[in-house]
């Protein structure tokens, strides 16, 4: 599975009737679109940024999305943002069957005096213990090799269900609308 997402700061006048309306017309064209597993629409109100995350089958799946005209539509609309992947190390679903409504994320630098299979391993270990948090719909753990970051994303039925973490980098989304229920752990 490969983890992506790109974000988008929107001109302010873009309020959020367009936000809304932005995502109700882009998202019936994602319906049957290969190799997608699960995309969330996500927004910042305090930095007034969109950026929807996708989970992929595989990284082919996410390559052909940017050649191909969904991804270009982006493009035209908000000209071409920096998208950022990650290989999925670890996902589960958490105890509520509520749809999230929240994500948060924490992204940090793996430590180059520590063996990163050793660091995963208790990555995994902390994201077992996780999955039992009242409020958690879900719950991965990601690693970027190019840049050797980790990520931890988490998606919580409400906003003030969400764990603290801490990171060099913690975002926290508004879930606007999702699709593509995943159908199971990596």
């Amino acid at each position: 599975m490969l983890a992506m997402q790109y974000s988008v700061r929107l001109p302010q006048d873009f309020d959020m009737a367009q936000i809304h309306q932005h995502v109700a017309a882009r998202s019936p064209l994602f319906d049957g679109c290969p190799g997608l597993s699960h995309k969330f629409y996500l927004y910042d109100s305090e930095e007034h940024v969109y950026a929807p995350f996708y989970i992929w089958e595989n990284a082919q799946y996410a390559q052909d999305f940017l050649l191909n005209n969904l991804f270009n539509g982006v493009i035209e609309a908000f000209g071409r943002p920096r998208v950022r992947s990650w290989q999925v190390i670890a996902f589960d679903y958490g105890p509520s069957r509520e749809d999230p409504t929240f994500m948060k994320s924490a992204i940090d630098k793996v430590p180059a005096s520590r063996p990163v299979g050793e660091l995963m391993r208790k990555e995994k270990e902390r994201h077992a213990s996780l999955l039992k948090t009242p409020g958690l719909y879900a719950h991965m753990v990601l690693l970027d090799p190019d840049r050797w970051e980790k990520g931890e994303f988490s998606f919580w039925h409400r906003r003030d269900q969400a764990r603290p973490v801490e990171a060099d980098c913690v975002y926290g989304y508004d879930i606007l609308k999702s699709y593509h229920p995943l159908k199971g752990a990596a």
